[in-house]
């Protein structure tokens, strides 16, 4: 009798746990998505809104997020190329994003989004978006993420 007891709680509660929705609205992916463009590598997303992570994909909340990228070193270096951004995230969206650079030696780079769609089954906890998500076929509709200037190393 007691078995049958402490085994309907754990099933009870394995249904209230499976019914929550996630406790994040976005994702930020830094590996490549499409690998056709030249000069285009991926990144790193070491902090958001100045909180270090190493999650892979990063899961965000939606609105202005700051960023701090590492981009993957130029040949014959060993360390990365690190920049800050503003990033825009709107509910229930998967973003790739990628270091987009001039040349193969350059250290400078622009963040870019490789790719964007609509996380599958998406329920935030702050309530459904306001509209129904739609990303756009053509990226470039989407605004790109902002440098923040930093400041020089000593």
């Amino acid at each position: 009798m007691r078995r049958s007891a402490s085994m309907s709680f754990l099933a009870a509660a394995l249904v209230v746990a499976s019914g929550c929705a996630h406790q994040w609205e976005s994702t930020l992916d830094g590996r490549l998505y499409t690998r056709t463009h030249l000069h285009r590598y991926p990144v790193t997303i070491a902090a958001v809104d100045g909180v270090s992570t190493s999650l892979v994909p990063v899961r965000i909340d939606a609105g202005v997020r700051r960023l701090t990228v590492d981009a993957q070193p130029v040949a014959g270096f060993h360390l990365p190329d690190r920049k800050e951004f503003t990033f825009r995230a709107e509910k229930c969206v998967r973003y790739w994003l990628a270091a987009q650079r001039p040349s193969a030696y350059s250290h400078d780079f622009e963040l870019v989004i490789d790719n964007a769609e609509v996380i599958p089954g998406c329920n935030p906890t702050s309530g459904p978006p306001s509209q129904p998500v739609l990303v756009p076929s053509d990226l470039s509709k989407i605004p790109p993420p902002q440098p923040i200037p930093m400041p020089k190393r000593p």
